[in-house]
């Protein structure tokens, strides 16, 4: 027995802005789109064909799941991977849905001419509606930054981390500071795999300031705990 979830859901299209077309070095690239049913968006897809797996309502599995798949230049979804797993019932729910529309896409294209390319959509998971996905990862993050910084704990700061960004897993300030975090405990190709993600997403959403790349240099690192230490005081 399935019940239905409280789902948000969104696209997000690798490398160039979501429902955006741009030049990139004189390069037109045009995004994926999704053909739909009656004309309705990949949104609306989800909305109405993903429930919520009994198991994962049972144990209370709550968050935002993200996949990463790619349109091929006919339309068709290979290459399916979890970006960040709710849980593994989930994982299964979205992608089984996700291939339901294999075929039902309008390929990207780079100069008029149909390319593969990646693209990821995100969904919430939500046990109740009036959960507050964004000050749930608010509270675990500064946790985990109080714990990382003030107490040196890194291996109790991280699980915050993972809260928080299992929450928000688009959310490139979240990623950036637990690589910082990984990077304390010594797990350095961890903390690049946050790093390198959290520069993706900053150059997605065209931020100024790209604290993954920042946060790169050991220098900076330093230069970021002293200013939590006094953020902290």
């Amino acid at each position: 027995m399935k019940t239905k979830l409280f789902l948000v859901a969104g696209m997000l299209i690798a490398a160039i802005a979501t429902g955006q077309n741009r030049m990139l070095n004189e390069i037109v690239v045009v995004s994926p789109a999704f053909k739909g049913e009656n004309q309705k968006s990949i949104n609306d897809y989800l909305q109405k064909k993903v429930d919520y797996p009994a198991e994962a309502s049972i144990w209370k599995h709550q968050g935002t799941e993200v996949v990463q798949f790619v349109v091929t230049p006919e339309g068709e979804l290979i290459d399916f991977k979890v970006i960040n797993s709710v849980s593994y019932e989930i994982d299964k729910e979205v992608i089984s849905t996700l291939k339901s529309t294999s075929g039902k896409w309008i390929p990207g294209t780079k100069n008029g001419e149909p390319v593969a390319m990646e693209t990821e959509v995100s969904m919430a998971f939500k046990l109740n509606p009036k959960d507050n996905f964004v000050q749930m990862a608010k509270w675990n993050f500064q946790t985990g930054t109080e714990l990382l910084f003030t107490k040196n704990q890194p291996k109790k700061a991280l699980k915050y981390f993972d809260w928080a960004i299992n929450f928000l897993p688009n959310d490139e300030t979240l990623l950036a500071m637990r690589g910082i975090c990984k990077y304390k405990m010594g797990d350095e190709n961890g903390a690049t795999i946050d790093l390198d993600r959290s520069d993706i997403l900053a150059q997605r959403k065209g931020t100024t300031v790209n604290f993954g790349s920042f946060a790169k240099n050991p220098e900076n690192l330093q230069y970021i705990e002293k200013m939590m230490l006094s953020v902290g005081k």
